[in-house]
């Protein structure tokens, strides 16, 4: 009998992932399409934040909320560039490999 050795797969502890992505992105978004957003958001991104755009709200997770109030981008292109290594950051720190449970799986070898 052979037996095969216990597939992995990779899970992430940061399980909403995407949503914060969507929030971040829709948050450059607003900012693209709006001078005056932009300019609060460059300057002040606690005003930006609270404010909101054109009444939506950003749902910005609290680690996500410190970061962007940790950067202070010049212009919206060193924003995007921030934004891109920020999320390139959590992609990488997110993956973990976990084992499944072990199953039996048998060969027949003639």
């Amino acid at each position: 009998m052979l037996m095969i050795e216990t597939p992995q797969v990779e899970a992430c502890a940061q399980l909403d992932y995407s949503t914060r992505n969507d929030e971040l992105n829709r948050l450059l978004s607003a900012a693209v399409v709006s001078k005056n957003f932009r300019n609060v958001l460059l300057t002040s991104p606690e005003v930006a934040l609270a404010s909101g755009y054109q009444g939506e709200k950003f749902n910005l997770s609290d680690a996500d909320r410190s970061w962007l109030f940790s950067i202070k981008p010049t212009s919206l292109v060193d924003l995007a560039a921030n934004l891109v290594n920020y999320q390139q950051k959590l992609i990488q720190e997110c993956p973990v490999t976990v084992p499944l449970q072990p199953e039996r799986q048998y060969v027949r070898v003639n």
